[in-house]
């Protein structure tokens, strides 16, 4: 049979157990939990921190490269417009054909054709035909200049002719002048609305920058 103290020190023993299991249930488990919370607030707050910073050098980067972002802007405004402007394009084909300043053709004609909606591209396009006389070489001159305009210009096809007669004006078949069909579409941010009214240029009185004097590349 177990002695009296002993049985009193077990009890004791019990009791601090238990006295203790409380305590840490009712004041260290809660303490702990809110500690818990604290600290993920705190983490959470801290990628908050981090994110505005982020955020913020990306912001101060577009701004130190808003100069760039607006070049890169009205390039591509350049290449394709929100509208056709038909107008500064024959402008810039007239310059580009032009006997002085261009390839040196006269201009015959030219006529555009409806916009075509793009198939999912977001922009449209409108073929165009122009008609040039000249030299080979300049024909080539023009082609090459088209292709490097500020506007985006794609050329289709291609088609020359030999020719001895340009604007009334006779000249010899050993020169090697051509008429040539040239078909080409550009591009516009503007929807479908229909066609534009066809365009014959004044032409120029030569071709070329002065009247031929010598045989062009063949014709190929």
């Amino acid at each position: 049979m177990m002695r009296r103290p002993a049985v009193a020190l077990l009890i004791g023993l019990l009791a601090a157990i238990i006295v203790g299991a409380l305590g840490y249930f009712l004041l260290v488990g809660p303490k702990k939990a809110q500690v818990d919370k604290t600290q993920k607030e705190i983490e959470s707050v801290q990628n908050q921190i981090t994110e505005q910073k982020n955020t913020f050098k990306q912001l101060t980067d577009i701004k130190n490269r808003s100069a760039e972002f607006e070049a890169k802007l009205a390039s591509l405004q350049a290449k394709i417009p929100q509208q056709p402007e038909l107008p500064s394009l024959i402008r810039n084909l007239q310059a580009a054909a032009d006997p002085v300043t261009g390839a040196g053709l006269p201009w015959l004609s030219f006529a555009p054709a409806e916009i075509t909606a793009g198939s999912g591209s977001g922009f449209s396009s409108y073929d165009f035909s122009m008609k040039v006389a000249g030299f080979y070489s300049e024909v080539v001159d023009l082609i090459y200049r088209m292709e490097r305009m500020e506007r985006a210009i794609v050329v289709k096809t291609i088609t020359m002719a030999p020719t001895q007669n340009i604007l009334d004006n006779d000249y010899s078949p050993n020169l090697g002048l051509v008429n040539a069909d040239i078909a080409a579409k550009t591009f516009t941010f503007a929807t479908p609305a229909g066609g534009a009214t066809p365009t014959t240029p004044t032409p120029q009185t030569t071709p070329g920058t002065s009247t031929p004097t010598s045989p062009a590349a063949p014709v190929g």
